[in-house]
């Protein structure tokens, strides 16, 4: 490899026919021979380049809260959040070890004060209902009807596109207007729209072998997330779909709006009569601060200030559990956790903080 000196100041880059290469390493310029480089394709060339290729797609797949994650863990190695993703997942894979799991992820709702709330005679201008008090505590509003009003078969809280079915599902249309058993290989199905995408009959879930129904989920930590958030209000179709006769049918679900306190009725509109809603109100807190480290050390994995609406969205990586957590703001009461898993430390939750006394 040979420097090259240029009194008049030129700068190459790049190949120079046969000749040569010109390049720059640490601000100094140089010439390498020109070398077709080899490309022997051996079986386990090709399976690493496989495992390349898989790991860049999870990357894409990933929300950018857990890609966040894998940049607070890449500090100090001098290299980026999907590098140190590309290394772990080549590593596990030549090892035959399990892959990377990808990053569980939540919503934390800091809060000076809750309360219970009822709307009551819910009537809607164009299927959307603005509720007096918010922001509502994610995966806490339910539906009940007058008698007139269809009874809804999904909440979609569209923060994180958790969908939540409140009873379940043991009849679903065939196409012929006719209700039959849910049976093996029917589906629930979302089509919806996200960060300008619109996302089309995503599965939400299949019915196993020998299975009678799409079972309730209705507490927001058994919800099915979808692929991609959040979701845009007003955009979503949750529908059924009827294996045996290959039909899709569109059934009643609810949105919810968890910040700007408003529903949306997918199908149907309600009368009004009798309709209502419960949910839970809280007072944010603003500029709380969330700061999370691996256990026994001083390096943190996550740290994050509560937005107007006391959100700290938050995400965590299974393979580096477990987690110290600690929660604190200017006049209230920190809230420490210790030990904590990475689904309790990013779970969706209402934290309450007490006022310092």
């Amino acid at each position: 490899m040979v420097k090259i000196v240029n009194i008049f100041g030129d700068q190459y880059s790049g190949q120079a026919g046969k000749a040569g290469v010109f390049a720059k390493w640490k601000g100094r310029q140089y010439r390498r021979a020109y070398v077709i480089p080899a490309n022997p394709k051996t079986t386990m060339q090709l399976a690493v380049r496989g495992y390349f290729t898989n790991a860049v797609a999870a990357w894409h797949v990933y929300h950018s809260l857990q890609r966040l994650v894998y940049s607070y863990l890449a500090t100090g190695l001098v290299m980026s959040g999907f590098n140190l993703l590309v290394r772990r997942w080549q590593l596990a894979a030549t090892k035959a070890l399990d892959l990377p799991i990808a990053p569980q992820e939540g919503i934390k709702q800091i809060a000076s004060a809750k309360a219970d709330q009822t709307a009551e005679g819910i009537t809607a201008n164009g299927k959307e209902f603005t509720l007096n008090f918010g922001p509502i505590n994610i995966g806490s509003l339910t539906f009940a009807t007058g008698g007139t009003t269809p009874d809804q078969a999904a909440y979609v809280d569209i923060e994180m596109g958790d969908v939540r079915i409140p009873t379940a599902i043991t009849q679903i249309e065939d196409g012929a207007a006719t209700l039959v058993a849910v049976a093996e290989g029917d589906q629930l199905v979302i089509t919806y729209d996200s960060g300008g995408r619109q996302i089309k009959r995503e599965i939400l879930y299949t019915v196993p072998a020998l299975g009678t129904e799409i079972p309730a989920m209705a507490l927001i930590a058994d919800a099915i997330r979808t692929a991609y958030s959040p979701i845009d209000f007003k955009s979503v179709v949750v529908e059924t779909y009827e294996a045996t006769l290959e039909h899709y049918e569109q059934i009643e679900s609810l949105e919810i709006d968890n910040i700007l306190k408003k529903i949306y009725f997918d199908l149907t509109d309600p009368t009004g009569t009798g309709d209502s809603v419960t949910y839970v109100s809280f007072t944010a807190i603003e500029l709380a601060k969330l700061e999370v480290t691996k256990v026994d050390t001083s390096f943190i994995t996550w740290r994050r200030y509560s937005d107007l609406n006391g959100h700290i969205p938050i995400a965590q990586t299974i393979e580096d559990e477990t987690y110290d957590w600690m929660l604190s703001a200017g006049t209230y009461v920190s809230v420490i956790r210790a030990a904590q898993s990475a689904v309790l430390a990013t779970k969706h939750e209402l934290i309450v903080m007490e006022a310092v006394s």
